[in-house]
């Protein structure tokens, strides 16, 4: 979590008491279930799909039935695992709990892990693989770079050592690896940091501009997410800035929800944006439940969907396939959404199955994570010219 922000939640009764046309749950007729109780975003390669599970384990189910074809412990205790993501490494599949282990993909041999001489929790903030090397934020400020082959630390990047940072999931394009970050002060203090992806020297860091109130915070609030030349970012008063990627400066911003919106929900001054960029569309979600889609050429809104009777929009940035766009709630639904019309093409009705990461996708299939288990579900299938 980002912040201490309370999540708003409405009615979830009225999600199912509009006139409107109810699209179909998915979990009516799901591909296949597992009892295993999930966490986090899984990944998928080949034939199989990983994810961790809340006890400290990582999972290999047949992508096909979803058959249990092994199960590994990260040997972490505590109440519940502290990372919530698998990442796919060469023929590796990579979790982060409080540090950071990985596994042979085929038999679930482990092959290393890693605990930093200095710093901490690189498990937390597990971020993307590329050109050989996983790259990971901190609640230390710090960015790693492993090598993927061995797990060695090819490079800390020391974003703010102060005790009070935490770099969160970094993002990459193989040449540059770029991280949101939060310095809890009071107020709160972020920004976004670039470093190069082969030594870790910094290129570039935006910090957010402070808000007029001077005892609000600008912390961060979403992303990094790359589109074209741009690595686009939240701040957590709720506004997108857009940044070149080469330099870091400011090449367009977007504003923050305002005033009142839909009954009982009133945007504010502090929000978090998940992001994701589909089809020359950025798709942005709120605190407040709504999602809006952006023109990335003309930063004009496409389309706005009114949701905010599920509760906030989940922390992490959206996973798209295809043209759809699957939304988590921290109340527990999930939702796959047209990125070019706003259709809601699927979306789950029982809050307890508890979707709150996205999920994965693979091909005509996504792999959800939630409190009730791993769900395999259709691929949402985007409305064609002419169709409702």
């Amino acid at each position: 979590m980002r912040s201490w922000l309370v999540v708003v939640f409405g009615c979830l009764v009225a999600a199912f008491a509009s006139s409107a046309p109810v699209p179909p749950d998915p979990s009516e007729a799901p591909l296949w279930h597992t009892a295993a109780i999930g966490r986090g975003m899984p990944a998928v390669l080949g034939t199989r799909a990983y994810g961790l599970t809340t006890d400290h384990h990582v999972v290999a189910l047949n992508l096909a039935d979803g058959h249990e074809l092994w199960r590994r412990s990260t040997g972490e205790s505590g109440w519940l695992t502290e990372g919530s993501r698998a990442v796919i490494a060469s023929d590796a599949v990579v979790v982060g709990d409080w540090d950071v282990y990985a596994y042979d993909a085929e038999s679930g041999a482990a092959r290393w892990s890693f605990h930093p001489s200095s710093g901490f929790g690189p498990g937390v903030f597990l971020g993307q693989a590329a050109g050989g090397r996983l790259f990971t934020g901190s609640p230390s400020g710090s960015i790693f770079a492993l090598d993927v082959a061995s797990g060695r630390q090819a490079w800390n990047a020391v974003v703010n050592g102060d005790g009070r940072t935490t770099v969160f999931e970094p993002a990459t394009d193989g040449a540059i690896v770029v991280a949101t970050y939060t310095v809890f002060t009071a107020p709160n203090t972020g920004g976004v940091v670039a470093v190069d992806a082969e030594t870790g020297h910094e290129r570039w860091r935006f910090v957010f501009p402070r808000p007029s109130d001077a005892a609000l915070g600008s912390y961060a609030g979403g992303g990094p997410v790359f589109a074209n030349d741009l690595a686009i970012a939240a701040s957590g008063d709720g506004t997108i800035w857009a940044l070149d990627r080469r330099t870091g400066v400011v090449r367009w911003s977007l504003p923050r929800l305002a005033g009142p919106i839909h009954g009982i929900i009133t945007a504010t001054d502090r929000d978090l944006r998940s992001l994701a960029v589909v089809r020359g569309r950025l798709i942005v979600g709120s605190l407040t439940g709504y999602v809006v889609a952006y023109d990335l050429a003309t930063q004009r809104e496409v389309w706005r969907l009114e949701n905010g009777f599920l509760g906030s929009i989940a922390f992490d940035d959206f996973t798209s396939g295809e043209g759809v766009v699957y939304v988590p709630y921290v109340s527990g639904f999930l939702l796959a959404i047209d990125a070019l019309g706003g259709a809601v093409l699927w979306q789950t009705r029982n809050f307890q199955q508890g979707f709150s990461w996205p999920p994965a996708v693979a091909g005509d299939r996504v792999i959800a994570a939630g409190r009730s288990g791993f769900w395999a579900f259709p691929a949402g299938v985007p409305h064609g010219p002419g169709q409702p």
